[in-house]
């Protein structure tokens, strides 16, 4: 492999996707002999105050259970075999998603920045934005994207198609 990373940023949010963009981010780091920065963003109640009844919200208790949660799983994620503990840093921030992984990695001054993509179509996009694509655009350091299994399979039976003869 050409690239000599030094320091890669994975940003997981706990989902299947996400677990693979990890699994992908040690591998190249044991490739690279890397250093690995597992990062989960958790939301700040504040900012998502409109989405629930706010009257008696105890936010600074909400925040700090969230936090709690995403402390405790990350401490489970193991690395893939062979990546020595030693060489992963593990990091719970809270705000929004794509602005914190884009400032985290340039205070770590990362080199690559690993983050899973749930394949929404394009409506879906949309509607929902893209943690993703937010990062891609706006990173200082290039991105490896990591599509759900589901849609490289789709994509893996689309180029086998493509190969049938006519």
């Amino acid at each position: 492999m050409g690239e000599r990373f030094q320091t890669i940023v994975v940003a997981v949010d706990f989902s299947e996707t996400s677990e693979e963009a990890w699994t992908a981010a040690c591998r190249l780091a044991m490739d690279t002999q890397s250093d690995v920065h597992l990062l989960h963003v958790s939301p700040d109640p504040l900012r998502q105050a409109w989405t629930v009844e706010t009257i008696g919200v105890d936010f600074a208790g909400l925040a700090e259970d969230w936090r709690r949660f995403a402390v405790e799983r990350l401490a489970a994620i193991r690395p893939v075999e062979g990546l020595p503990e030693a060489r992963i840093t593990r990091e719970v921030v809270t705000g929004v998603p794509h602005e914190t992984i884009v400032d985290y990695a340039t205070a770590q001054h990362a080199d690559l920045i690993v983050v899973g993509t749930h394949g929404y179509g394009p409506i879906k996009h949309l509607l929902l934005g893209s943690v993703a694509e937010r990062v891609v655009r706006q990173a200082p350091c290039p991105v490896m994207t990591v599509p759900h299994r589901s849609v490289r399979a789709e994509a893996r039976q689309k180029a086998d198609a493509s190969q049938i003869p006519r």
